[in-house]
């Protein structure tokens, strides 16, 4: 029997771009959402959204006008993948009983124990995604560097990174 669980096409776009900012990272290269949406074939609006909301919520820095672009805005190592999942996704509800703000109208409800067990099964899933960070998604950055194309279009420069721990 196959498993099936996914997420929104926003978290998958949302993780592309923190895998791609991840190989970018070493470099210090700051990156276009031209040239992540060329490297995964992606619609440039769909990633300038992801792009903005990754900045708000702290995980990238971005920089405006023709030198700008994104980058990480701490180490790949100190970003948990759980983290990014949770910020792009609004809904962990795996059955409509789950969500308070929806009338679900299940007659078995106060005696029902798999609301639990799902309960869990989320929590399972979250706690192995925050055990993996965003360096960990990325077996070989080389390898992973030429299959997206990565090359001298994205542009040095200095940034200041923050050594704390997250």
């Amino acid at each position: 029997m196959e498993r099936v669980v996914r997420l929104t096409v926003y978290t998958d776009y949302t993780l592309r771009v923190m895998m791609y900012l991840a190989v970018a990272w070493p470099s210090g290269r700051v990156v276009t959402i031209d040239a992540i949406a060329g490297a995964y074939g992606i619609s440039r609006s769909h990633l300038t959204k992801i792009v903005h909301d990754l900045g708000l919520n702290g995980f990238i820095v971005t920089t405006r006008g023709r030198a700008g672009g994104a980058t990480l805005a701490r180490p790949p190592n100190e970003i948990s993948i759980g983290d990014i999942v949770r910020m792009a996704e609004k809904d962990f509800a795996v059955v409509a009983c789950h969500d308070t703000a929806v009338p679900h109208g299940c007659q078995i409800f106060p005696a029902c124990n798999l609301k639990r067990g799902l309960a869990r099964a989320v929590d399972a899933f979250m706690a192995e995604l925050d055990a993996m960070t965003l360096q960990d998604a990325i077996t070989v950055p080389t390898v992973a560097a030429s299959l997206l194309g990565m090359g001298a279009k994205e542009r040095p420069v200095k940034v200041m990174r923050s050594a704390r721990n997250s």
